[in-house]
């Protein structure tokens, strides 16, 4: 049988989990910034953009993507409180 502990425990791990997450996706974001300022800056001696589409795309989707983090750690931090 699991103990209310033994979940709580769970919980938190889950929690670092999390914050690891959105601290990953927020340092993916930063290096793709990063690189499309410099493929845009090559770009400028070029007649066609060095940056591929999919870095735009991608580019877009990270605030959904911390947002689902966000969201899902509260939820279980709301979880682990009220056990």
């Amino acid at each position: 049988m699991t103990s209310v502990g033994d979940v709580k425990l769970a919980l938190e791990q889950s929690c670092e989990f999390l914050r690891d997450a959105y601290r990953s996706v927020r340092e993916a974001q930063t290096a793709l910034d990063e690189a499309v300022d410099i493929l845009l800056d090559a770009s400028a001696d070029h007649h066609e953009s060095l940056v591929p589409p999919g870095f735009l795309a991608a580019g877009e989707r990270f605030a959904d993507e911390l947002e689902l983090i966000v969201g899902s750690l509260e939820l279980v931090q709301r979880l682990a409180v009220e056990l």
